[in-house]
């Protein structure tokens, strides 16, 4: 029972966590945590074995029920990280227009060979 105990207060972590509003300045630190509650998870996950108790199957159902919670939040912080990533090749390669407008202009349309010669 104290694995799964502890599997659920892990698990209740890690849903209060994601659940939280995620800054850019502040998505390092969060990541960090978050993979750090994820392996300790998977550490005590590792511990359990069967047969369990009327209360431990009530808290696996809720712990399965977080997960889907948890699973939808990540996926979510997964958009928002490959949004920002589309944004930042976006302004550099804007940037990069910018600085030498012409480096894309060495195309050689237009030009024609006078074959009457």
């Amino acid at each position: 029972m104290r694995v799964v105990r502890e599997i659920w207060a892990v698990t209740k972590e890690l849903r209060d966590l994601v659940a939280m509003p995620i800054t850019a300045e502040a998505r390092d630190e969060k990541i960090a945590a978050i993979e750090q509650l994820l392996a300790e998870r998977e550490k005590l996950m590792a511990e359990l074995r069967p047969p369990y108790s009327e209360e431990e199957q009530r808290l696996g159902r809720q712990i399965v029920q977080w997960n889907q919670e948890i699973d939808a939040q990540l996926r979510e912080l997964k958009r928002q990280i490959q949004r920002d990533l589309t944004m930042m090749r976006q302004k550099k390669i804007a940037n990069h227009h910018y600085i030498n407008p012409y480096e894309q202009s060495l195309a050689m349309d237009g030009m024609f060979y006078d074959k009457k010669r």
